[in-house]
């Protein structure tokens, strides 16, 4: 596949997972980990600057949990990305 190829593979999965948790739905991939909706409490927040303090609604946001498998390749590439 040359880059446009996977760049659209890309975008159309990405698409296909955020429709599944649209619905609310969890998208697991064997081998490669979970995909899954969490609801985010409202919060306080403060701006350190002025004190002010306001009220963060909650929210939906998506989640992503690596597989066990997916975490053990991770592991035998040693310390490489660091």
């Amino acid at each position: 596949m040359d880059e446009a190829q996977t760049t659209e593979l890309v975008k159309l999965t990405a698409s296909a997972i955020a429709d599944i948790l649209a619905e609310a739905n969890t998208l697991a991939i064997k081998g490669f980990g979970t995909f899954e909706v969490k609801k985010q409490e409202e919060r306080i927040s403060v701006n350190p600057a002025t004190g002010n303090r306001w009220m963060i609604p909650p929210k939906l946001v998506p989640v992503f949990k690596p597989s066990s498998l997916f975490k053990d390749k991770l592991k035998t590439r040693g310390d490489h990305g660091q």
